[in-house]
């Protein structure tokens, strides 16, 4: 009979044994304790800011390492404040992190201090609220023909002079921007590359050739929705591009025809096809980014202009024989609509709706354009136009003609600038700050 006493010592041993049992198991080593100084809750910041980070971090063993980061409202990282190595059980952090991305969106985020011994890890959050910078326009670039096969980028600033950027040989099909990427792109259509330019630098960072054999117009369109640029080819498909040249989209294949226009809206990319042989062209609604139809619908006429109308859908510009008219296609309907027919008879280039506004160049005429009202009213006589732009924030209208780009200020007819070049303009382009 075991005595009582010695039953009691032989229970205590027991449960110190399984205690020491499952302290060995689990491996729970307590992480390290970090205090973030600075900045404080809730705090604002603007771009241009400087935040100065502080953070008391202490550890039962030695530490190994202590990292800072800026993360987005998901918890992904926006920016790195640096790497720091620790010798010994302490650190009193110290950092600072500029805030100056001019593509970084306003909202909520959090810095993470984290730290760790290479087997425990702790990490401290602090919210921050990020005031993103205001976008404007920055400058107007001018693609200008020096001579066949020869072409130069001009470079005109809202404040400034003047400068060229770099010249292109080859043919010239067109251009997009993209104010996130820093990049310029160009397409030719037999003998130009498509070409992204880096505009920090004024060199190609990637480019894909057309192809010659047989000497048929290889790019049709080019189009950059900010991000993505995109080329339709000869093969009938549209790819889209990445920052680093890498294909990203890729449409279905369309046969025996050419996509001539194309625009990002919501969840698609919705293109115009133009069959080589045969009397309508297709509306093609295609899933973003699988590439697969979602819809297609059927019209007549040639397509000039394509652009988002927020929750309505989009507006198509369309020549068809002496007939200007201006549709609305809805997707969720996949209903195509003819909002008006205009009073000239030959569109030729076309800038918006933006802020409600159109502005469509016939001629050697600018018409103003408002789809809300259905109000369509002569706004200027400029002379031959090769190219139009216009930018909602400043409410200016930017118009090329010959080697001259001038400009108008909503709701003035008359120029506020005009800009000589050293030779013809093709297009104008809109280079905002983000």
């Amino acid at each position: 009979m075991i005595r009582p006493k010695l039953y009691s010592l032989l229970i205590w041993a027991i449960l110190a044994r399984l205690l020491a049992s499952c302290g060995a198991d689990d491996g729970y080593i307590t992480p390290p304790d970090i205090q973030i100084i600075s900045p404080y809750q809730g705090q604002t910041f603007g771009f241009g800011d400087t935040i100065a980070i502080r953070a008391d971090i202490t550890h039962h063993r030695p530490l190994s390492y202590a990292k800072v980061t800026l993360l987005n409202s998901a918890g992904i990282p926006a920016m790195a404040a640096g790497d720091f190595t620790v010798n010994g059980n302490s650190l009193n952090l110290s950092a600072t992190l500029a805030l100056d991305n001019p593509q970084l969106a306003g909202g909520a985020y959090s810095i993470q201090v984290r730290a760790g011994d290479g087997e425990a890890e702790a990490s401290e959050y602090v919210k921050i609220q990020y005031q993103e910078l205001e976008r404007e326009l920055v400058s107007v670039m001018a693609v200008a023909e020096k001579s066949a096969q020869d072409y130069v980028v001009y470079e005109i600033p809202l404040s400034g002079q003047m400068k060229e950027r770099f010249q292109f040989q080859g043919d010239y099909s067109g251009a997009a921007i993209s104010a996130l990427n820093g990049q310029l792109y160009t397409a030719g259509s037999i003998s130009g590359s498509l070409s992204a330019w880096n505009l920090s630098r004024n060199v190609v960072d990637w480019s894909v050739p057309a192809v010659v054999n047989p000497s048929l117009p290889y790019f049709h369109h080019l189009y950059c929705d900010g991000e993505v640029a995109f080329a339709s080819d000869r093969d009938g498909y549209i790819k889209g591009y990445a920052r680093n040249g890498e294909v990203m989209f890729r449409s279905a294949r369309f046969d025996n025809g050419k996509f001539t226009k194309f625009i990002r809206y919501k969840n698609w990319l919705i293109a115009v096809f133009k069959p080589f042989n045969g009397v309508f062209n297709d509306l093609v609604v295609l899933n973003y980014p699988a590439g697969t139809v979602f819809r297609q619908i059927q019209f007549m006429g040639e397509a000039v202009h394509m652009e988002g109308m927020g929750k309505e859908g989009i507006l198509l510009f369309v020549n068809s024989g002496s007939e200007a008219s201006a549709l609305s296609f809805s997707v969720d309907d996949n209903v195509l609509v003819q909002l008006k027919t205009f009073s000239f008879s030959h569109i030729d280039k076309v800038s918006g709706p933006e802020d409600g506004n159109c502005f469509i160049a016939t001629g050697h005429e600018v018409w103003w354009y408002r789809p809300a009202i259905g109000s369509a009213v002569k706004y200027l006589e400029p002379g031959n136009i090769s190219s139009l732009q216009y930018d909602p924030l400043s409410g200016l209208i930017f118009v090329s003609s010959g080697n001259e780009v001038s400009a108008y200020r909503l709701p003035e007819a008359g120029a506020v600038s005009k800009v000589a070049t050293g030779a013809e303009i093709v297009d104008l382009l809109l280079y905002y700050n983000r």
